[in-house]
């Protein structure tokens, strides 16, 4: 298998196993805590990425760039790379911890609405878990060198080491009689034991002296540019994503945000598969741009594309089919029914994310990321604002459609010109590739979803069997509409799997 593959394969794998923990302790927390809790650990989360995102100024991608394209060349370069987002990164931390301290409390008496917790518990657990949570900015950091390197299993492995110590250890807090405070605490320590992991790992690729942040005008002035351009995408990026949780922890009760925000947690950890293949992808295209193979690079980028573009197609299906008895089982049918349609609405609009996730990283591979910052910083003046009215007129079913309205957006305007400035092809053959797929999915699992909810609709069994069929039948039909280039993929894989089974026999 190619080192993308595998890396492919180690994103997928690590965050699947995430995703199933993540149900497992939410359903303990739900039981044992009550809504408000879930909502202030959500309220946390989101708190946590909106300003990473604001104050990750576009520098997680300049590194994955930047060490792939010279980590074999330019050893010097990088470390002195390293260092000086070290800088940024941890003082942007110190930053950060300090605003979150002393703004909680104004944040938990003035925008949420507690229903039956304390607001001095809210107070501090919420401190406790936001800023135990922000190491997220540094922890991007060596995240973005091991993905230069293209050593994704590594830090899919703290990641999810962190992630299941997190989950099981809520289990057995809560198992045991323990609150949130306890929660919280474990929270924090786990996030402590996954930085420290990264400082070694890190040191052990490049050296301890590699760590220590130190300030490189040479490095600033190298990628000031590209940076520039970043920091406005990640920033616009995350006040798109964490937009619709934002009004909704505004507008509705906090036990409504805490149901929201699970489900949009759900939905876009399923997009598990879209970030393994774009992570995978962007130091491998940034590779063969500073190379000059265009050629093998537009071939690369088809069959990602094409591989994206369909296996995801059974992934956010298969979450709309599960709604119902998964949500039922953790909270309860009133608030499982009451998910349905946010969750079918979050499930289109993450798959139009990720159509356009490879492009996306064409485009920066290409020395392009104006596009998307244009894009974004366009939308300000016309997406935020409907997703006000949105979640004002429409509660949570408006929360999740404003996400679809954000992609429509972005196919509009990024697609035209990342077609034209870096694929070098005309959009409308882009749109009618994603058409037709669309088309295809809402014939073979529209028509299971709608039969099975018309003649069966409260049986476990006959959501299994009219998603399988649902899923034969797309595979058939996707199999006809993909490209030449992930065919020729496919049939090698299989040959090669023929090849092997005698020996395995």
């Amino acid at each position: 298998m190619s080192r993308v593959g595998r890396n492919i394969v180690y994103n997928f794998a690590g965050q699947g196993l995430l995703l199933l923990l993540g149900l497992v302790a939410v359903r303990f927390v739900f039981r044992q805590l009550g809504g408000d809790a879930l909502g202030i650990i959500y309220a946390a989360a989101t708190v946590s990425a909106v300003l990473s995102g604001v104050l990750e100024l576009g520098v997680s991608a300049t590194i994955v760039r930047e060490v792939a394209a010279s980590v074999d060349s330019d050893l010097g370069y990088v470390r002195r790379l390293i260092r000086t987002a070290s800088l940024f990164y941890w003082a942007a931390y110190l930053l950060v911890a300090l605003l979150i301290f002393f703004g909680a409390p104004g944040f938990v008496h003035r925008w949420l609405h507690l229903q039956s917790m304390d607001p001095e518990t809210a107070i501090g657990a919420l401190r406790i878990l936001a800023i135990s949570a922000m190491v997220i900015l540094p922890r991007a950091l060596y995240t973005s060198v091991l993905r230069g390197v293209q050593r994704m299993v590594f830090n899919n492995v703290i990641d999810v080491s962190v992630g299941g110590l997190q989950q099981l250890g809520t289990i057995v807090i809560l198992s045991r009689g323990g609150g949130i405070f306890q929660v919280a605490y474990w929270f924090a320590a786990c996030y402590a034991a996954g930085i420290v992991a990264y400082l070694g790992l890190i040191a052990g690729f490049f050296s301890w002296r590699a760590l220590l942040p130190t300030y490189s005008g040479e490095v600033v002035r190298r990628n000031l540019g590209f940076s520039s351009h970043m920091m406005g995408i990640s920033l616009l990026a995350a006040i798109y994503t964490q937009a619709d949780k934002i009004f909704v922890s505004k507008l509705l009760p906090l036990v409504s945000f805490g149901y929201y925000a699970f489900a949009a947690g759900v939905v876009a950890r399923a997009t598990l598969v879209t970030g393994a293949i774009a992570q995978a992808a962007f130091p491998s295209f940034s590779v063969l741009m500073a190379n000059g193979d265009r050629q093998t690079l537009q071939v690369q980028y088809r069959k990602l594309h094409d591989l994206l573009s369909f296996v995801t197609v059974p992934i956010f299906t298969g979450i709309v089919f599960a709604e119902l008895p998964l949500f039922s089982y953790l909270f309860n049918p009133s608030v499982a029914h009451l998910l349905l349609l946010p969750t079918a609405l979050l499930c289109l609009g993450w798959y139009m994310n990720g159509t356009l996730n490879i492009p996306y990283v064409f485009s920066l591979a290409a020395g392009k990321p104006q596009i998307s910052s244009r894009s974004n910083f366009l939308a300000l003046f016309i997406v935020l604002p409907t997703t006000g009215v949105l979640v004002y007129t429409l509660g949570l079913n408006g929360a999740a459609l404003s996400w679809v309205v954000y992609h429509v957006w972005a196919y509009g305007y990024a697609i035209r010109r990342i077609c034209r400035e870096c694929l070098e092809m005309p959009p409308s053959t882009w749109y009618a590739h994603i058409a037709r797929i669309g088309g295809l999915a809402a014939a073979t699992y529209g028509t299971a979803f709608l039969l099975d909810r018309l003649l069966v609709p409260e049986s476990v069994a006959g959501i299994v069997v009219a998603y399988l069929l649902g899923s034969l039948a797309f595979g058939i039909g996707g199999y006809l509409l993909i490209g030449d280039e992930l065919r020729a993929s496919l049939l090698r894989l299989r040959n090669s799997w023929r090849a092997k089974a005698p020996s395995v026999a």
